[in-house]
């Protein structure tokens, strides 16, 4: 069973992510102070982000060591205790851990068979966890299945980029959207939205949503949460 996935954002008017673009929001100490504090309010222990967003947190670029010849290749779970996850998608076995958590969250990256065992080898060395969950891309609904599964996860919070939030809107994976918006308009083009699904738009929207809240945080920040209620998948 796949967890309950919010999605939790903090945007411009217009959709746009990137906070370093909005200069100094009135109430508010540095537009991450606001993002990471309303996140935190739901309680969830579990976050979900890209590739991009997932390398801010990694180590350097280091030339990897040779795996042993006789390495399995196979899901691989370093704590199977953990209560509290970062979890990144590496589909082509990018990142570099040099250690297995983020901020005191054990890492958990979801990789694909296109990855090396040098790669897998280096994971286990630094005791990150992995999950395979495609052939060459990441499978988002075989990812949070085998992450439910194997951590008993319940509620996940999706925090990624445009493209990796765009995709899974597209395969009908979220639940629901909390959205904070500030009070700015950026109208930069090319810039990084909420989401931003790749190729030719579909014929529908990608979601129908229903307002659960609605609240007035300082300085005219407007704080809502949304139940998806119907996904059109493409």
């Amino acid at each position: 069973m796949k967890p309950y996935v919010i999605c939790h954002m903090c945007t411009t008017v217009d959709g746009k992510i990137l906070g370093d673009r909005w200069g100094k929001l009135p109430g508010h100490k540095h537009h991450s102070d606001l993002f990471e504090t309303t996140a935190a309010s739901f309680g969830i222990g579990a976050w979900l982000v890209g590739t991009t967003t997932m390398d801010e947190f990694d180590g350097p670029k280091t030339r990897l060591p040779r795996a042993p010849k006789n390495f399995v290749r196979r899901d691989y779970i370093a704590n199977k205790e953990a209560k509290r996850l970062a979890i990144g998608a590496d589909a082509k076995g990018v990142l570099r851990f040099q250690t297995n958590e983020v901020d005191g969250d054990h890492v958990v990256l979801l990789v694909t068979e296109r990855v090396g065992n040098d790669y897998l080898a280096h994971l286990q060395s630094a005791g990150v966890s992995y999950l395979f969950c495609g052939k060459k891309e990441i499978d988002l609904p075989t990812a949070l299945q085998k992450l439910g599964a194997a951590f008993k996860l319940r509620k996940l919070m999706l925090q990624g980029g445009g493209k990796f939030n765009g995709a899974m809107l597209g395969a009908g994976l979220i639940d629901e959207i909390s959205h904070v918006t500030v009070p700015v308009a950026d109208g930069g083009v090319g810039i990084s939205s909420f989401f931003d699904i790749p190729g030719d738009p579909p014929p529908k929207a990608a979601a129908t949503l229903r307002l659960l809240s609605l609240k007035q945080l300082a300085g005219g920040v407007i704080w809502t949460r949304y139940k998806v209620i119907a996904r059109h998948t493409r």
